[in-house]
C-alpha cells in the first residue's frame, strides 16, 4: 500500500476529534453532577431574599450635579459697552 498523506491525515484528525470530544462530555457531567449537588430554595424564598435585597440597597449617588440655570442679566445680550476715552472710541469719533 502506497503512502497517502491524506489518509493519515484524516486518521489523525479523528483521533484528536475524538480526545476533544471525550473531555467536553466528561466536563459536562462534572458541571450537571455540580448542579445537582446545589441547595434548591423555593421560589417564594428566592423572591422574599430579593425583596429584602432590593429595598436594603441605598440609592445610588448621582455621578454629576446638574447644571445650574443662568442668572438673567439687566444688560440686553449682543451689544458692546465702551468706556470713554478708549482708543476705539477716539478712533470712530
Amino acid at each position: 500500500m502506497a503512502f497517502d498523506p491524506l489518509t493519515v491525515w484524516l486518521k489523525s484528525s479523528m483521533f484528536w476529534a475524538g480526545i476533544l470530544r471525550q473531555q467536553q462530555h466528561a466536563y459536562l457531567k462534572m458541571l450537571c453532577n455540580m448542579a445537582n449537588a446545589m441547595p434548591r430554595e423555593t421560589a417564594a424564598d428566592m423572591a422574599a431574599e430579593a425583596e429584602s435585597l432590593r429595598r436594603a440597597a441605598p440609592k445610588p449617588t448621582p455621578l454629576h450635579r446638574r447644571p445650574r440655570v443662568a442668572k438673567v442679566s439687566d444688560k440686553p445680550v449682543g451689544t458692546l459697552v465702551a468706556k470713554s476715552g478708549t482708543k476705539t472710541e477716539q478712533a470712530i469719533a
